[in-house]
């Protein structure tokens, strides 16, 4: 029985190290602070809008028909793109893409600090789901859309 006094004592000591160790690691050690992005959208002139919605509807439309030559156009090349088009439109990929419908193609946009044409989208996929989001496409100078994600 003298032994619980003792035991007691140091799991309070125990207790009271702990705190003050998690006190000092979050005093040097703070949570990240959340980031909020502020996001400006700049309105397209007509012409861009109308040329970025087509590039979309191409793009959608490819995947539609299982138009995989097309899609390919869409591709970026160059220094810095480490994955190659079949690397990502696998044979899988492919089979759930293919067939998909175009519910929507939204008024395209771009946004401050980038020089992508985000394009607001709607599809269904042939087996019952859809996807809404942002088609992220770039024209380059020869006139070619590129696409940088966002589906």
């Amino acid at each position: 029985m003298k032994r619980t006094p003792y035991t007691i004592i140091v799991v309070v000591i125990t207790i009271v190290v702990m705190l003050g160790i998690e006190g000092v690691w979050i005093k040097f050690h703070p949570a990240p602070a959340t980031q909020t992005r502020h996001v400006v959208q700049k309105p397209l002139s007509p012409q861009s809008a109308a040329d970025a919605q087509q590039a979309a509807r191409n793009f959608f439309t490819a995947m539609k028909d299982s138009d995989w030559t097309t899609l390919e156009k869409f591709w970026p090349t160059g220094p810095g793109v480490n994955k190659k088009f079949d690397d990502v439109f696998t044979d899988k990929t492919k089979d759930l893409i293919g067939g998909l419908e175009i519910v929507s193609i939204g008024t395209p946009y771009k946004e401050t600090g980038n020089g992508w044409t985000m394009v607001p989208y709607k599809v269904q996929f042939k087996g019952g789901d859809s996807q809404t989001n942002s088609l992220r496409l770039q024209k380059q100078s020869d006139g070619q859309w590129i696409w940088g994600g966002g589906f």
